[in-house]
């Protein structure tokens, strides 16, 4: 009998402490960044010329663009891309407006990264793209669509600008500008 009792009152006991419940919560306040593009300067190869028309290249580079949407909206964004043409300094140029003397983009979708995120965003350039000059409609190279490209992407590009044979020997430079929009 004793034994019965010492049982119920240890069954009591262990049914009372079990009753106890806590309800806590955990609270944590997300708050919002910005939207913003990280380009690089773009380095193309040097053209020997040989009384042809040249092509001076960038491959990727591992020094890849990046582009990041903090602002926690889902809004999507694109990057957009124009440049100034290209000039010595000295009164001569590269008309990045001819057909022949293009500068032109690429991203490949297979390289665009995460590096946080979600969904990573998508190329509009998959083929060497004409750059339009500054001043234009700018060029639209990188799109994030709704609930997309929240997070941080590198978007590495490769250019090309199409050198023509009669152009006057010098180093030539170009300002790019890149932007980032909301809305895909």
């Amino acid at each position: 009998m004793r034994r019965i009792v010492a049982l119920l009152v240890v069954t009591g006991l262990l049914a009372a402490m079990a009753a106890t419940v806590y309800a806590e919560t955990a609270t944590v306040t997300v708050t919002s960044d910005s939207l913003s593009v990280t380009p690089d300067d773009v380095t193309l190869s040097t053209v020997d010329l040989d009384g042809t028309d040249q092509i001076s290249t960038s491959a990727y580079t591992s020094n890849a663009w990046v582009a990041e949407d903090a602002r926690g909206t889902g809004a999507g964004w694109n990057v957009t891309i124009e440049a100034t043409d290209f000039s010595d300094g000295g009164g001569h140029t590269i008309d990045i407006s001819e057909p022949d003397q293009e500068f032109k983009i690429q991203i490949e979708n297979a390289n665009i990264t995460v590096i946080y995120g979600n969904t990573k965003p998508t190329s509009s350039v998959t083929s060497m793209t004409a750059i339009p000059t500054a001043g234009g409609i700018p060029l639209k190279i990188v799109s994030a669509a709704l609930n997309a490209g929240m997070g941080q992407y590198n978007i590495p590009p490769a250019f090309e600008l199409e050198v023509r044979a009669e152009t006057v020997a010098a180093v030539y430079t170009s300002t790019i500008t890149v932007a980032i929009n909301s809305g895909p």
